[in-house]
This record gives structure tokens, C-alpha cells and sequence, in this order.
């Protein structure tokens, strides 16, 4: 059914069962890309108002001090970008490991120095999924943006230099099957010294910014693998269902964790996408 609008009165509900995956999306704008399956907006310039206020993650913080979090993710645009980037990663690994999805391209070999240093301050773990769509430069450039090929490998390489374990981020332009994708990718890094496990690939399915195709989500009992039944995302403006949906009104849940609905609707085209796999889709495999 094309073009159909999902309706809030028919849409299935979904209930946090618990909080164990917490995304924050440090910046609303990004700068450095524009690449097609991005949903923040693009601008040339950086304002104090396109990064999430540090004291508004601390807040959230202290409502999860008794939470038993699997993990954190810095996300939004560029995550690096934001001017206290470092400060925010200690924060966040005082409570538990903390992922980083980033193009990689403020990660140099000085950066990835310094990042090792944070790492071994905690206990926690520092994960970095870095966004690469394709092992042909020119294909994954026009994914994303110019150079950005080059600049994912850099970051990838100057991690494991310093022993951090990366995770390629692909976005499934071509639909193909995560074991094609495995192979694809593994023989690439390969030749270049990097042997992958299955660890180090996470498959994003492609989100349309429009999706045509939506179908009416069924009224099935359980998606019990849905990235919303165990995570939330809190940006500048509050608190939202899912990452793919900031910035969308129908996935707004309240202005901070403690007032948050622990409700929400799979009202969205996207949400036809995520129910239809019925598995995680932005939180790490083994999470």
C-alpha cells in the first residue's frame, strides 16, 4: 500500500521494558557532509544552539544512575564536532561503555592518541563505529561526501594503532545480505592487514528520507528485537522514541528521562522499515 499515512489511532504500541541502550545526539547540524541518508539538516556554520548543552547530559545521567545501561552512544552528525566532546565522553564512561558513531574524520593518529589515554582512565570500554557504505572509494563518496573514503580508513587505522577494536558502519544501499557484505568488506581489509570478525561489521538498512513504500505496520503481539522496546534518544529538544526520528514530533516523549512516556507509536514511515526486520538496527549486535 503506497503512500499510506500511518495513523496514530491504528498504530501498534510499544512499551519501554527497560532502559538499556541511552543515545545522545550531541549535534543537530552537520558541517562536514551531506551524504543521502542523513537526516540533520546541513549548515556551513556552527552555533551554540546546534549542540546539545552538557548540563542537559548530565541531567539525563543522574536519572540512570540505578540502571543497569548496556551501553551509551554519541551520535548526531559529526559527534567530535562538539566543543566538549571529551569532556562528555568521561562522563559518559563513568556510568558504563560508551559507543561512538562517527565518520571518522576528526580522528587522526594524535586523536586516536589521545582517545587511548580517556579509554584507560575507566573501566569501560570506548567502542567507535565508523561509517564506511562501500569498499569502491568513488561509490562510497557519492554516498557520503567527497574524500570521506579515504578519511574513514584513516580513523579505522589510526584506531587500531592505538588497540582500539573498530566496527565498520555500512548503510545497505544495495540490499545486500549481511554475509555478502562480511565477505565483501573482509577481503577488503584483508589485503590492507585488518582481518574482521563479525564483530566488527554492523549493517544499517538504508532509510529513505521519504519512504513510498511504507506498508501498515501489523498488529503483531511482540517486536521483541525493535531498537525502541530498549533504548531512547535524548537531544537538545528532549526525548525521542528512536534515532532515526529526531527532530519528528510523533517520536517526541518528553524534555528529559525522569518526565519521559515509557509509550510510544509506531506511527511513523520508518517505523515500517525497523518492524518489518524486527531486529536492532542502530544498537550494536551484541548488545
Amino acid at each position: 500500500m503506497q503512500n499510506q499515512q500511518i495513523s496514530f489511532m491504528t498504530a501498534p504500541k510499544v512499551e519501554l521494558e527497560e532502559l538499556k541502550n541511552l543515545f545522545f545526539q550531541l549535534c543537530t547540524k552537520t558541517s562536514n557532509s551531506s551524504y543521502k541518508s542523513c537526516y540533520i539538516e546541513k549548515s556551513n556554520q556552527k552555533n551554540k544552539e546546534d549542540f546539545i548543552g552538557i548540563d542537559k547530559i548530565k541531567q539525563n545521567l543522574n536519572c540512570i544512575k540505578d540502571k543497569n545501561l548496556n551501553s551509551i552512544y554519541l551520535m548526531g552528525a559529526e559527534p567530535l564536532m562538539h566543543p566538549d566532546f571529551n569532556q562528555i565522553l568521561r562522563l559518559c564512561l563513568k556510568v558504563c561503555h560508551t559507543t561512538i558513531l562517527t565518520s571518522g574524520v576528526m580522528i587522526n593518529d594524535k586523536k586516536a592518541r589521545f582517545l587511548r589515554k580517556i579509554d584507560d582512565e575507566s573501566k569501560f570500554e570506548t567502542i567507535y563505529r565508523i561509517s564506511l557504505d562501500s569498499t569502491d572509494e568513488i561509490k562510497n563518496d557519492q554516498y557520503r561526501f567527497r574524500g570521506s573514503f579515504r578519511k574513514a580508513l584513516s580513523a579505522i587505522f589510526a584506531l587500531l594503532k592505538y588497540e582500539f577494536n573498530p566496527i565498520i558502519s555500512v548503510v545497505n544501499y544495495e540490499n545486500k545480505t549481511k554475509q555478502e557484505l562480511f565477505e565483501e568488506f573482509s577481503s577488503f581489509f584483508l589485503k590492507k592487514g585488518f582481518e574482521l570478525d563479525d564483530i566488527n561489521l554492523k549493517v544499517i538498512p538504508y532509510f529513505p528520507p521519504m519512504n513510498p513504500n511504507s506498508q501498515e505496520i501489523s498488529h503483531q503481539e511482540d517486536f521483541d528485537r525493535i531498537d525502541c522496546k530498549t533504548s531512547r534518544v535524548i537531544s537538545q529538544k528532549g526525548v525521542y522514541s528512536c534515532p532515526m526520528l529526531i527532530d519528528d514530533y510523533r517520536a517526541h516523549l518528553g524534555t528529559s528521562l525522569d518526565n519521559s512516556s515509557r509509550v510510544n507509536y509506531l506511527d511513523c514511515e520508518k517505523c515500517s522499515i525497523c518492524t518489518s526486520l524486527n531486529q536492532k538496527v542502530l544498537v550494536n549486535d551484541w548488545m
